[in-house]
């Protein structure tokens, strides 16, 4: 079984050029590999459909340019090559049977201006990476033991290849003694460093339980306000901590871009940002950070608390990539993070032996009535107390309350079926 740890590291200065470097050259070979994509793409009239490319080895992109040479591992331009290939597969498993669509931004163009889209407008393919929004990481294997975590005069430092002298590592909680160090993910936010170590170690897979009690089952519907709302009433309080920093959040972006307009240029044209610009910067990426770690942490307790306290889990199988495009629901299916979420339950339950149960993606459960089970056709997203139609019910509950309770209900009809003990 495979689990990730992550800790934070205190890079020295040295040693923090020396991680920007080496994250600046994995943006480089990943981008190299994008372009030789867009090029053999419109070379071959791409129209849509499956992507069949041949990716060329990293060699071909570092021998071009000096600077991609063997002072960096050699995991961060394989890293780059990985992280392409997943970008490619992931279009493919996603978008190549669907009809070919452009970005949004693609699309106004075109019925505003007569806009000719090119490859690059092509929704799902991989992106160039920016310095400004990039992901400042890379990934490297263990190889001969050549990632090591060591204890020096009561110091705690973690050996990584081409940092043979060791970065200092807070180990606020203990590797499992058993384990096998796999890999190292070393990343940058805003100004923290931190570090992902991937342990295997040996366990038994857990058996699923058999005797699942009714009342140990629990449906929970997604809610744009609250997270879920659960086939108790109950609702997550989730904190919206994207809405917290937003007006903030802006006005950081006007100062960046009063900054960025006021920048003088070079000889090459080139912005020469200013000190208080990067200072402003960093900041700006500190302020995200903090509400993506605020996010993760409720996420992962409250996740922590229903596979402890439940045998089964019901959810539904939403489409969170079209919501994410509603103009009234697209930041709040961002902010809450009900697609991680679904995630965490997932695996938290497989570990402890409970039930994950995914509901179809049609099953009407906010259309049925959790009583009499008599459909709402009807019914309207803006209606949030559901009535039932049947004369001889007429329930009146909470539109969320009754999603939870149908999907409960489909919870323990799957698991009848599947031959367990209610």
């Amino acid at each position: 079984m495979t689990f990730g740890y992550q800790y934070a590291i205190s890079p020295t200065d040295e040693q923090k050029e020396r991680l920007n470097r080496a994250f600046g050259c994995e943006r480089k070979v990943y981008n190299e590999y994008v372009a030789h994509l867009y090029t053999e793409l419109e070379a071959s009239g791409f129209a849509g459909g499956f992507i069949r490319h041949k990716v060329p080895n990293y060699t071909e992109f570092t021998r071009r340019f000096a600077f991609l040479d063997r002072s960096n591992d050699s995991f961060v331009y394989n890293d780059a090559k990985r992280r392409f290939q997943a970008a490619v597969q992931k279009y493919n498993e996603t978008f190549a049977r669907k009809p070919i669509q452009y970005k949004k931004k693609a699309r106004n163009r075109m019925n505003t201006e007569g806009y000719i889209p090119s490859i690059r407008d092509i929704k799902g393919l991989p992106q160039f990476h920016q310095k400004k929004n990039a992901k400042h990481s890379y990934t490297t294997n263990q190889t001969n033991q050549n990632i090591r975590v060591i204890h020096e005069n009561g110091a705690v430092f973690l050996r990584v290849p081409k940092f043979p002298e060791g970065i200092s590592l807070q180990l606020h909680r203990p590797l499992p003694a058993e384990g096998l160090l796999k890999k190292a993910t070393i990343r940058r936010e805003g100004e923290r460093y931190l570090v992902s170590l991937s342990i295997d170690f040996p366990s038994e897979k857990v058996e699923k339980k058999h005797n699942v009690s009714a009342n140990k089952v629990i449906g929970l519907d997604y809610s744009q306000a609250d997270l879920y709302v659960d086939s108790e009433g109950r609702k997550a309080n989730y904190g919206r901590y994207y809405r917290l920093i937003e007006k903030r959040q802006r006005r950081m972006n006007k100062s960046l871009a009063r900054k960025k307009n006021a920048a003088p240029l070079d000889e090459n044209g080139t912005i020469q940002y200013s000190r208080t610009y990067q200072k402003q910067m960093n900041a700006y990426r500190a302020l995200l950070a903090k509400s993506k770690n605020q996010r993760k942490d409720f996420l992962h307790k409250r996740s922590y608390q229903i596979t402890n306290e439940y045998d089964a889990i019901v959810v539904e199988d939403l489409d969170l990539t079209n919501l994410a495009q509603m103009r009234k629901l697209g930041k709040n299916v961002h902010d809450n993070g009900f697609g991680m979420f679904r995630t965490m339950l997932q695996y938290k339950a497989e570990r402890n032996g409970k039930h994950y149960i995914v509901a179809d993606r049609y099953f009407p459960s906010s259309k049925q009535c959790s009583q009499c089970g008599h459909l709402h056709d009807n019914l309207s997203l803006s209606d949030r107390v559901y009535v039932c139609q049947n004369d001889t019910c007429c329930t009146k509950i909470d539109r969320d309350y009754n999603a939870g309770l149908n999907l409960k209900h489909y919870g323990i009809r799957v698991l009848k079926e599947q031959g367990m003990t209610l």
